[in-house]
C-alpha cells in the first residue's frame, strides 16, 4: 500500500522547501551583514566618546586654571587696581 502525494504534489511540496530555505539564507545574510554595519558604528562611536571625554578633561584642566585664586587675584591687582584693605579700612556692620 502506497501512501503519498502525487509527483506534482511532491514536487509542489520541494519547490516550496526549496523557497523557503533559500529565503531564509538570504535573511541571514542580510541580518549578518546589518550585524557588522552596526558593530562599526558602534566602534566609531566608541572613538568619539574617548576623544570626547578627552577633550573634556582638558577642558577642565583649563578650567582650573584660569579659576586658580592666585591667577584671579591677579588679574583683580593689575587689571582691576584692586587691593586688600588695610586694617583701617575695615569696618565691622552690626545686624
Amino acid at each position: 500500500m502506497k501512501i503519498g502525494l502525487p509527483a506534482a504534489g511532491w514536487f509542489a511540496l520541494n519547490a516550496a522547501l526549496v523557497t523557503s530555505v533559500l529565503a531564509t539564507a538570504v535573511a541571514v545574510v542580510e541580518t549578518s551583514h546589518h550585524c557588522r554595519q552596526m558593530y562599526s558604528e558602534l566602534q566609531a562611536l566608541e572613538v568619539a566618546q574617548w576623544d570626547m571625554q578627552e577633550n573634556w578633561g582638558r577642558l577642565l584642566l583649563e578650567q582650573s586654571t584660569w579659576a586658580a585664586h592666585h591667577r584671579v587675584e591677579q588679574l583683580a591687582r593689575k587689571q582691576l587696581g584692586m587691593h586688600l584693605p588695610a586694617p583701617a579700612e575695615l569696618r565691622v556692620v552690626a545686624p
